[in-house]
Order: structure tokens, then C-alpha cells, then sequence
């Protein structure tokens, strides 16, 4: 399991704003070094995030659904470990050099058990560099577009064969989340800013490079429990420079990025 997945799990449990039940399910392939653990660590530098998440994650370690998406009764197994969900979150979206590619073949069976229990709502994890992202052109993007090209060709390919199974799936409302680079160094802030287009001239000038690994997962965590996003793609960060906001009404919290 990856640890944005590893942290929609524990968030449900650890911040009130999110609270909701969790059906943790660990997708896997059989001697694939992706996925064939339960996953009850992750990689982040904070030591009390680390240790509060680990804490869930132990509590919730026989609850987690293990599924070998190479078999044949893959897809029926996730339909029947999903059936009653209101939504699913698929974390699928490795990125790692070293790591096997099914990531198009995970979000196929994922999407399929979907549809034999009538879900409709998906919040599927991609990345940035992956078709239009949206962002400003910088010495970092333009290595990482390189990088995927070359070194990561093969997680471009399969990063593109998971949007493509989501796209062309039928009477599905998704959102391809896409985030920055996520690192273990990079402190959370608690929410995150997002774009769906390209930034006017005038506003925020863009997204910073890294992203909390945590902070992806609220992301996503929201919305799957509040739609705002509607077939289609977003990238996620911070936004790089902070300019006046509309001021939220009392009570609500800081305001998301794009429109």
C-alpha cells in the first residue's frame, strides 16, 4: 500500500472534519515488490505524524482487504469488499523507478468491481506531468517531463493507460487527482490549493514543487465525501505565491485553489 493511500485510511480516523468509515483494501500482484504488504509504516520525517499514523494503521491491520489484482476473481472480490461504499479512493499511482506497472491494470479491475455494485464517485490518484497539469513552466518541471520520458517511461505509460480506463469508463463521476512531488521531507499544512486551468496573469503564479504526502490524502479523503470536482483532472500543491483571498465566512476553513 502507498502512504497517501496509508493516509486516507488514518485521517478518516484521526481528523474530525473527515471522519467517515473506511473499507482499506490492499491491491497487489503475486511476487510483485508493489503492494505485497500490508503496509503499517510510512515515509515521512515528521515523528509525530509518523507515529500517530503507524499507531491507526496497526489498529486497522485485520480489517485491510488483501487483492491480487492478476487473478481472475479480482474483480469480484473488490465489488464484494466495496458493495454499500458511497465512494472509492484509488492510490494506485506509483511513480517509483523501480517498481513493476500495473497500475492500468489495478484501476481496470478497481473500476469494473464499481460498476458490478453501482458506485459511481472515484478519486483516483495520478500525477503531475501526466497529460495538461497545469502548471508553470520551471527548470523542475521540465526535468521531471524529461525524466518521464526517459528514466519513467515505463510510469508514464502505465500512469496514462490508469487515466485512460477512467475516462472511458461509463456513468463514472471521477476526479484525477495529479499530485506535485510528494516527499517525506515536506511538512504538512493541513489543506492543500489546487488548479483546474492554468493561472490568470495576476493571481497566483503556481504550484510549489513538493506536497505533503498527507495532505494529498485529504485531499482526496474530501472529496470523496464532498464532490466539488466532476469528471475531469486537477493538480494539487501549494500554491507558490499568496495573494489576497475572498475572505471565508465565519466558521469555514482556508479556501482551496482554482476555481
Amino acid at each position: 500500500m502507498g502512504d497517501v493511500g496509508k493516509f486516507v485510511m488514518t485521517l478518516a480516523r484521526l481528523e474530525p472534519s473527515l471522519s467517515c468509515n473506511i473499507i482499506p483494501i490492499a491491491l497487489s500482484v503475486e511476487n510483485s515488490s508493489e503492494g505485497t504488504d500490508k503496509g503499517l509504516e510510512v515515509d515521512v520525517e515528521d515523528p509525530t505524524l509518523k507515529t500517530n499514523t503507524e499507531d491507526v494503521l496497526v489498529t486497522m491491520s485485520d480489517t485491510i482487504n488483501k487483492i491480487d489484482v492478476a487473478n481472475d476473481s479480482a474483480e469480484k472480490e473488490i465489488g464484494d469488499a466495496i458493495e454499500g461504499a458511497d465512494a472509492v479512493i484509488s492510490c494506485l499511482g506509483n511513480r517509483q523507478p523501480s517498481m513493476e506497472r500495473w497500475c492500468a491494470l489495478g484501476t481496470r479491475k478497481v473500476v469494473s468491481g464499481m460498476h458490478t455494485k453501482n458506485i459511481r464517485r472515484l478519486v483516483c490518484l495520478s500525477s503531475m506531468g501526466i497529460g495538461k497539469d497545469f502548471m508553470k513552466t520551471t527548470p523542475l518541471t521540465v526535468l521531471w517531463a524529461v525524466m518521464l520520458k526517459t528514466c519513467l517511461r515505463s510510469a508514464r505509460k502505465d500512469l496514462y493507460g490508469l487515466e485512460k480506463v477512467v475516462r472511458e469508463s461509463d456513468n463514472l463521476d471521477f476526479v484525477l487527482v495529479r499530485p506535485v512531488g510528494l516527499t517525506p521531507q515536506q511538512p504538512p499544512q493541513g489543506s492543500c490549493d489546487h488548479l483546474v486551468s492554468k493561472p490568470a496573469k495576476g493571481t497566483n503564479s503556481g504550484l510549489q514543487f513538493m506536497l505533503a504526502k498527507s495532505d494529498a490524502a485529504a485531499f482526496m479523503l474530501g472529496e470523496a465525501l464532498a464532490p466539488t470536482i466532476h469528471s475531469r483532472e486537477v493538480t494539487i500543491g501549494y500554491f507558490t505565491t499568496f495573494l489576497p483571498k475572498p475572505v471565508p465566512a465565519s466558521g469555514t476553513s482556508r479556501p482551496m485553489g482554482g476555481p
